[in-house]
């Protein structure tokens, strides 16, 4: 009986790591994804600033093609950055989810050892009686 009160207490011990850990990687998935939403903001103003300048006078055509491969290239750079953004969003639901299933785990690994304390407690209360 005092082995299954252990395992159970190890057990929980475990699971308690277990939360600990994946804590720790949502918090660091959630600093990628404000890095990722900063970056996201900072093309996006670049982009309308360049947008802006090339409207206000008449440009040559050297400065215009350049002007288009990076605004292509910011653009592509910015669905990059949005594809990402959605893998960390959903990286971060995953986790979330995790926790939740290791806070349950956790939770009715503590539930048997105080049972199983409960029941070894009532055992010994039995034999002392008799």
């Amino acid at each position: 009986m005092k082995k299954k009160i252990k395992r159970f207490q190890r057990l929980a011990t475990i699971r308690k790591k277990d939360i600990s850990r994946e804590i720790n990687n949502s918090n660091l998935v959630q600093k990628e994804i404000t890095k990722n939403e900063s970056l996201i903001e900072q093309i996006n103003t670049i982009m309308e600033s360049n947008k802006n300048n090339s409207s206000k006078k008449i440009i040559n055509s050297g400065f215009f093609k350049n002007n288009a491969q990076l605004l292509t290239t910011l653009q592509s750079q910015k669905n990059i950055a949005s594809n990402r953004n959605k893998y960390l969003h959903a990286e971060k639901e995953t986790i979330r989810k995790k926790i939740i299933e290791n806070n349950l785990k956790k939770i009715k690994a503590e539930e048997k050892a105080t049972d199983y304390k409960k029941h070894f407690i009532s055992e010994l209360e039995n034999k002392n009686f008799q």
